[in-house]
């Protein structure tokens, strides 16, 4: 994740630098018209660019708002910035100190916690905050059913329910931390700013959103559809050639 949170803030001919890479490892059919060959190395690098388009409309300049005579109101990159050093350094270091509370093998935790965990707990926050924006205090019980009922649960064996516990509680603390701290983004019942900034943590986070159909469902698709235009139109025209779960049945857009 802090990878990508320094691409956003490269000069812009890193990251075109970056984005041109990328498009060079895309693998092309030889007939006309063309179309980017159904690979797995190519669903990768085509997340990958999705990411780039998300680094791209962060590092973008970002029309005032807010009241004239209050507080500067935080950017979008500064919204998801202060919501990832909060989670990654105040939450996760409460997790750690209290860790051994809810496990006797902490090492084994901390690897199955690599396994796609913690993009797991950002769409469960967004699905959770989706489904309950009256019940302000239901949100981290559904969010931990949420991961324990993940499609990727099986392969955690040592992230058992008293530490998925563990850390949901913390994560939710630290996001109201968070907020306290002067994060708008995070008036969770009614602000779709905060729904954008944990989908962004999700992709950004995630290991391999290629192999995540959560992520790409609950993160990235929403992303593409957001009236913002945070990704590119031949970017969504190319997950929806290489993902089922973009495009509507029988309908295989030309790629390009």
């Amino acid at each position: 994740m802090q990878g990508w949170l320094d691409h956003v803030d490269q000069d812009y001919l890193i990251r075109h630098g970056g984005r041109e890479r990328f498009e060079g490892k895309l693998a092309w059919t030889e007939h006309r018209p063309r179309r980017l060959e159904q690979t797995r190395g190519n669903q990768e690098v085509t997340t990958d660019l999705a990411r780039v388009d998300i680094a791209d409309w962060l590092a973008a300049p970002s029309p005032p708002a807010g009241p004239e005579d209050g507080e500067p109101y935080p950017t979008p990159a500064e919204q998801v910035t202060a919501l990832a050093e909060e989670m990654t350094r105040g939450a996760w270091r409460e997790i750690v100190t209290e860790l051994d509370r809810a496990t006797q093998d902490t090492t084994s935790v901390k690897r199955d916690l690599t396994n796609h965990f913690w993009c797991d707990l950002f769409i469960g926050l967004v699905q959770a905050i989706e489904m309950t924006r009256r019940g302000f205090d239901s949100i981290p019980n559904k969010v931990k059913a949420l991961i324990l009922g993940s499609a990727l649960q099986a392969d955690r064996p040592h992230v058992t329910e008293a530490v998925v516990g563990l850390i949901v509680d913390k994560a939710w603390h630290g996001i109201q931390a968070a907020a306290f701290a002067g994060a708008p983004l995070l008036d969770l019942i009614s602000n779709e700013e905060a729904l954008r900034a944990l989908r962004i943590l999700a992709v950004f986070i995630c290991p391999a959103p290629a192999q995540h159909a959560a992520v790409r469902q609950h993160a990235l698709k929403p992303l593409g559809d957001d009236t913002t235009k945070i990704l590119t139109d031949q970017t969504k025209t190319r997950l929806a050639e290489l993902f089922t779960d973009w495009r509507a049945d029988g309908d295989v857009p030309p790629s390009g």
